[in-house]
């Protein structure tokens, strides 16, 4: 149980940053799967979009939030 309370906090703080960030609702959920530890591959079959897609919308929310790597993308998260 307590690794699904820790899926729903990461989760709750994805959604947190994303809010701030004014993040596309797509952007949103692609952000869950990051935080979650998912990559592009996992992501893209998820959702049933191309990796290309997934990887434009990943460059995307680095540009929004002013981060340049996926380490600074879940430091981000953990801090909200």
């Amino acid at each position: 149980e307590a690794a699904g309370a820790d899926a729903l906090d990461v989760q709750g703080r994805c959604e947190k940053t994303a809010e701030r960030f004014g993040l596309s609702p797509r952007e949103t959920e692609i952000l869950g799967y990051l935080g979650r530890g998912h990559g592009i591959v996992f992501v893209a079959n998820t959702l049933v979009i191309s990796e290309s897609t997934v990887r434009t919308h990943v460059k995307n929310i680095y540009k929004k939030l002013g981060v340049n790597s996926r380490e600074e993308l879940l430091q981000l998260v953990d801090e909200a």
